[in-house]
C-alpha cells in the first residue's frame, strides 16, 4: 500500500497542478519532472529532493483551492483508464523475474546517478545507457522505502499502463472518444495477455511509448505553444527512457507530416513548422544532460 501511495503521488504531481491539463497529460507531466531531474540535479540528495519537491507540491495545490466543477467524466475516458489498468495489472501477472532492478537498486544506493555497474556487474560506464524507466522504479523504492527489487515490477505495472494512456492521449485528438476508447481497450487487452505471457514490449520501451504516443497528440491537433513545449518535453523524456523508441516515433511523425504537407493550407502549415521547431528545441534542452553523459561515457571521459 506505501508503494501504490508513493506511486500515485508521483503520477499525479505535479502534473496535478497544471492548469487545463487534460487529465491523460497528467501522468506525463509529472514523471518528465521527476526523471528528467534525475539528470538535471544529479548532485543533490534524491531522497530529500523528492520529499521536499511532493511536499511544496502538496502545499501548493492546498493553496491552489482545486474545486470539483460538478461535471462526471463521460464514459469513454473512464474505459480508457479501466484499459490502462488492465494493461498494468497483466504485468503483475507476468514474469517479474525477467525485470532488472540493479540499475534501480545503484540509484537507491548512491541517491543519485552512480559511474558505473560496480559492485553489481563488471566495471562500465552507467551513464552510456538509458534508465528513465529504472529512476521511476528508484522513486518509488525511496519514497515508499521498499527494496528496490520489489518496486521494479510496480514500476513495470505503472510504466505498461502508461502505454495505454498515451494511445488514448493520440486517439482521442483524432477521431470520437468511443472509438479511441474501444481501440485503446483492445489494444491493452491484446498487449496485457502477451505480457502476462512473458511476452511483450518491455517496461522501458513502453513507458517510452507512452510518452511519444502523448507527444504526437499534442502536436497533431493543438494550436497553442504551450502545447508544443509539452510535446517536446515529453519526446525528450522519451528519448532519456528507451532512444529506439523516440527515434521509431519521430520518423513516422515525420512521415505522417511529408505526406500530409501538401493538403495542409498554407498559414496552417507554417504554424505547424513553428510548433515543430518548438517541440524540437525543447527535445533536445530536455535530453541534453542526458546526451551529455552518454557522450562522456562513450568518449572514454569521466563524469
Amino acid at each position: 500500500m506505501t508503494a501504490a501511495a508513493a506511486l500515485a503521488a508521483l503520477l499525479l504531481l505535479p502534473g496535478l497542478l497544471v492548469a487545463r491539463a487534460p487529465w491523460t497529460a497528467v501522468p506525463f507531466l509529472s514523471l518528465f519532472f521527476w526523471i528528467a531531474s534525475w539528470w538535471w540535479l544529479p548532485s543533490v540528495g534524491r531522497a530529500r529532493f523528492v520529499g521536499a519537491a511532493l511536499t511544496a507540491f502538496v502545499l501548493a495545490g492546498v493553496l491552489r483551492v482545486l474545486r470539483f466543477d460538478g461535471r462526471w467524466p463521460s464514459w469513454p475516458p473512464l474505459l480508457a483508464l479501466a484499459a490502462a489498468l488492465f494493461h498494468a495489472a497483466a504485468t503483475l501477472v507476468g514474469a517479474p523475474a525477467r525485470l532488472d532492478p540493479v540499475p534501480a537498486q545503484l540509484m537507491v544506493w548512491h541517491d543519485g546517478l552512480p559511474r558505473t555497474y560496480v559492485p553489481l556487474r563488471e566495471a562500465s560506464d552507467f551513464g552510456a545507457h538509458p534508465h528513465g524507466w529504472d529512476a521511476l522504479a528508484a522513486d518509488v523504492a525511496q519514497l515508499s522505502d521498499l527494496a528496490p527489487p520489489r518496486a521494479v515490477p510496480i514500476g513495470a505495472a505503472a510504466a505498461r499502463g502508461l502505454s495505454s494512456v498515451g494511445l488514448y492521449a493520440l486517439l482521442v485528438r483524432l477521431y470520437p472518444p468511443p472509438p479511441a476508447a474501444y481501440v485503446t481497450l483492445g489494444a491493452s487487452m491484446a498487449a496485457g495477455l502477451l505480457e502476462a505471457l512473458g511476452l511483450g514490449l518491455g517496461p522501458a520501451s513502453s513507458l517510452a511509448a507512452g510518452f511519444a504516443l502523448t507527444a504526437a497528440g499534442l502536436v497533431a491537433r493543438a494550436r497553442s505553444r504551450s502545447s508544443a513545449v509539452g510535446a517536446g518535453a515529453f519526446a525528450g523524456t522519451a528519448l532519456m527512457i528507451a532512444p529506439w523508441v523516440a527515434a521509431v516515433g519521430v520518423a513516422a511523425g515525420a512521415a505522417a507530416a511529408a505526406l500530409a504537407w501538401t493538403r495542409i493550407p498554407g498559414e496552417e502549415r507554417d504554424a505547424l513548422r513553428r510548433r515543430l521547431l518548438l517541440a524540437g528545441l525543447v527535445a533536445a534542452l530536455t535530453a541534453t544532460p542526458y546526451l551529455f553523459r552518454v557522450g562522456m561515457a562513450l568518449g572514454g571521459g569521466r563524469l
